[in-house]
């Protein structure tokens, strides 16, 4: 299939760093993946925070943004004087919280609404973001001593979108309540593409709240990074998972197709630990505070797109991050 020029060239740079070598483009090269004592006691979180003495096991899920996440709180507790060890990259929600519950880490950041549906088991939508994070937070707190700090200043939120330019029938889907009339004029063209956790958890709701269905055989799992590249080749699949602070949307022209029954909830971010941890260790709250301040949607969109477009390490996107706001020299 014909794709103009740009696009082609950036599915091409997409599909090169997933399958052979994400962190070794030049434009990486020129970035640091590491910092000295003198550059983390340097900056504005060592002269706010102090931890020194305290040790702590950091975990986030594998997707791009849980890593930067960690690596930027691993930076920040190291600048604050505590000693850290990383255990960034654990594989699904569940893999990482029961991590959490098990005393296995310390403390990763984790989404109100996978909370709220995943741990919670709530099938209520709260009227706000805010109101979520904040009942969610409560709650956990209550049934499972869990305590969540924060939230930072952006959410994450599932989206499904399709390729920009799509040709057929697929193209003119803008909004998912059109996935029905699709369905009963063009079954077909109904493909999905998604990853194991959506796939587990989502794509009943999904088809429930816009009353179509999706063929199992035409629901295609891959990893997450697949599912821009699928999706913007229409190859496997006309339309896919995606999150909303991903950058590949933009740089490989997808649309996302509007939610216009407001199914998927936003989830602000914050971080999460035992109840215990937080007792034990009231800096993290300001530390998390100051951290969280800065992570605007703009700001992780930005982070994101170093590693998946750019080619950058999670670590790299970290350290850029913690320079360019003072947090380290």
């Amino acid at each position: 299939m014909n794709r103009p020029r740009r696009r082609l060239g950036a599915l091409l740079a997409v599909l090169s760093l997933t399958a052979v070598c994400a962190g070794c483009s030049s434009t990486s090269s020129d970035l640091p993946s590491s910092v000295s004592a003198g550059q983390l006691r340097g900056g504005s979180i060592a002269k706010a925070v102090d931890l020194s003495g305290k040790s702590f096991t950091v975990g986030s899920k594998e997707f791009t943004e849980q890593t930067v996440l960690g690596n930027i709180l691993i930076y920040a507790l190291q600048a604050a004087g505590a000693k850290t060890k990383d255990q960034t990259g654990l594989t699904g929600s569940a893999i990482v919280r029961k991590a959490l519950l098990g005393g296995d880490i310390d403390m990763y950041w984790e989404y109100a609404g996978t909370g709220w549906s995943e741990f919670l088991k709530k099938t209520s939508v709260l009227p706000g973001a805010k109101e979520q994070f904040d009942e969610t937070a409560r709650l956990d707190q209550k049934q499972n001593k869990i305590t969540w700090l924060g939230p930072a200043k952006f959410g994450d939120q599932y989206a499904i979108a399709r390729a920009g330019d799509a040709k057929g029938p697929a193209g003119k889907v803008d909004k998912l309540s059109q996935l029905k009339q699709l369905a009963k004029d063009h079954p077909g063209e109904v493909t999905l593409c998604g990853a194991a956790e959506f796939l587990d958890r989502e794509i009943g709701p999904l088809q429930k709240v816009y009353d179509v269905r999706i063929p199992p055989t035409q629901v295609y799992q891959n990893a997450f990074a697949l599912n821009f590249v699928n999706v913007a080749k229409q190859s496997p699949c006309n339309f896919a998972e995606v999150f909303t602070t991903d950058s590949r949307i933009k740089s490989l022209g997808l649309k996302v197709v509007e939610d216009d029954k407001t199914h998927f909830l936003t989830q602000l971010v914050g971080l999460t630990l035992r109840e215990k941890t937080a007792r034990e260790n009231p800096e993290l709250k300001r530390l998390v505070r100051l951290l969280g301040d800065k992570l605007t949607q703009q700001v992780i969109i930005e982070l994101n797109g170093m590693v998946d477009i750019d080619g950058a390490s999670p670590q790299q996107a970290a350290v850029k991050f913690l320079k360019d706001e003072g947090f380290i020299a």
